[in-house]
């Protein structure tokens, strides 16, 4: 094996992870062999359910896949609790080369796929080779080749320096590229048999799909951690008051989503508990505006949408005021965020704008589509932006449609278009550039394309000097924000609720990894009450 050379941070990032952590991981195989999973649990899922969200290759960028692949599958190193991506998972130990032109992995001894098939770093290759998802040009383009050293350790060769390498593996709501399928089955049965019938190596084994409307899983009992619980169903439920109403019957013990006015009757129900997790940034963004005959065309048009939205109010509405009205539409907890003050609501401001720029009545937009299914909040936008005379309709579509129309570009939104979009991606800003505005990307594709932003995106991507990619990242978010090519609107709370059974003492015991995910896990770790 060819020696790494390590930074000091990297070496006392390795060494914590196989000292600190290695105790736990001990116990954790012990507790794992000794402990008999029981009881059942069930997640209301807030959407309808996509089979391909169970598939990492094809993971989209977003942070719904997220929820899913931390259930079935696991990766070399991921978000957890509050790493926010560094965390080993299948792999007990990991060095990233000083000069970041390597990384190198150990994979668990005796870890095995849901099959019975051990995990292998042929395994590990084979998935990164074929992994086709959010971020997979630049992991191909960049890497030079994976080496297996030995029965139990990987190394990626990268091209050039690749800083931002264990970020893009690590962060389950960015990349799939990390997450290990068992290379001979997925050869067997194809992607649309995988994403039907996956497996993989975490602590849930599907034993029963129902597409789009629900999930059986039963706990791996050969996972490296002790998981507590037996069954564990996911059931698409889109209705809010449904969902609520769930949970109050006992028929579901986790909910997501609750819309701003059902969340006084959790608060006053005293056998519930609410989980308020401030989450993902919201903003609005308008597709071929830069098209001369598109009216957003016209930056005076988007600093009056941006004047005319009340952010406090939609906050108090949506979430309760448990929000953040903050100024920047990437979340300010990941790397090389720019923090920006609080956007001016002015409606007057607002319509002297919409004079100048030659529409003093207004005019008429075909939709406003809001995320699935944050409808709510797309109809409070419509409402306020009547105020300035811009006249649209709501447009409502199953999560798994917009996502696929966001992938397809501009002629899936013929005509004028406002998306009231949001994100919770993690790790660097410059994911969130990647999926959601550079042009190609994942949940861009051609709708923005500023070719401006685009070469000085690339110029931080090929740079290898930390000053000059934070410069370059502060420069890029600034052009967006000053410009208005997005609208933020507000940091939502993600209004989730916990029922009776499960073991908790606070609403972070079921929710840990809240710094990084909206969504409820580690899994493994949630327990019924005795």
């Amino acid at each position: 094996m060819n020696e790494t050379i390590l930074t000091r941070r990297t070496v006392l990032r390795t060494a914590v992870a196989t000292t600190a952590l290695a105790a736990p991981f001990v116990r954790g195989a012990y507790a794992a062999a000794q402990e008999v999973p029981s009881g059942s649990m069930v997640l209301a899922w807030h959407t309808n359910i996509a089979p391909r969200w169970l598939d990492p290759l094809q993971h989209d960028g977003g942070a719904t896949p997220d929820n899913f692949l931390n259930a079935v599958h696991d990766a070399l190193i991921k978000n957890f609790r509050d790493e926010l991506y560094d965390h080993l998972a299948l792999a007990e130990r990991y060095e990233f080369a000083e000069d970041a032109k390597s990384a190198t992995f150990r994979l668990r001894p005796g870890l095995k796929f849901h099959n019975g098939a051990p995990v292998t770093p042929e395994d590990v290759k084979w998935s990164y080779e074929n992994y086709r998802g959010a971020w997979a040009a630049v992991l191909h383009d960049k890497t030079d080749g994976i080496a297996i050293l030995d029965d139990h350790t990987v190394r990626f060769d990268f091209k050039g320096p690749f800083l931002d390498f264990p970020r893009l593996l690590g962060t389950a709501n960015v990349c799939g590229a990390g997450w290990v399928v068992p290379a001979k089955y997925y050869q067997e049965v194809g992607k649309d048999g995988f994403a039907q019938k996956p497996i993989g190596a975490g602590p849930y084994k599907l034993v029963a799909q129902e597409p789009g409307t629900k999930l059986e899983f039963e706990a791996f009992e050969d996972y490296y951690r002790p998981v507590h619980i037996k069954k564990f169903t996911i059931i698409s439920v889109p209705d809010s008051a449904t969902r609520v109403a769930m949970l109050e019957r006992g028929e579901a013990d986790i909910v997501y989503g609750i819309p701003g006015e059902l969340v006084a009757r959790i608060k006053d129900n005293s056998k519930l508990m609410l989980a308020p997790v401030v989450s993902g940034n919201f903003w609005l963004e308008f597709p071929g505006f830069q098209d001369p005959k598109n009216p957003f065309h016209d930056k005076r048009v988007r600093e009056a949408i941006s004047l005319a939205i009340d952010r406090d109010a939609i906050n108090q509405a949506e979430s309760a005021g448990y929000g953040v009205v903050d100024g920047n539409w990437i979340n300010n907890d990941v790397q090389y965020a720019l923090n920006w003050q609080k956007w001016e609501y002015n409606v007057s401001k607002a319509k002297k704008l919409m004079a100048e720029s030659g529409y003093p009545n207004g005019f008429a937009v075909d939709w406003l589509t809001p995320a699935p299914p944050f409808y709510s909040r797309g109809e409070r936008a419509i409402s306020q932006l009547q105020a300035i005379g811009i006249r649209t309709r709501l447009q409502t579509l199953e999560r798994a449609v917009y996502l696929k129309r966001r992938q397809g570009g501009l002629k899936e939104w013929p005509g004028v278009n406002i998306i009231f979009t949001g994100a919770r991606i993690g790790a660097s800003w410059a994911n969130w550039y990647e999926s959601e505005l550079k042009c190609g990307g994942m949940l861009a594709a051609d709708e923005f394309c500023v070719k401006e932003l685009d070469a000085k995106y690339d110029r931080y991507l090929t740079s290898d000097k930390p000053a000059e990619r934070q410069a370059l990242a502060e420069e890029i978010q600034r052009t967006i924000l000053e410009n208005y090519y997005f609208v933020p609107v507000f940091r939502h709370a993600f209004m989730n609720a916990i029922g009776p059974r499960i073991a908790a003492s606070k609403w972070q015991d079921v929710f840990p990894t809240a710094i990084s995910a909206g969504y409820a896990y580690p899994w493994e770790d949630i327990k019924l009450k005795t």
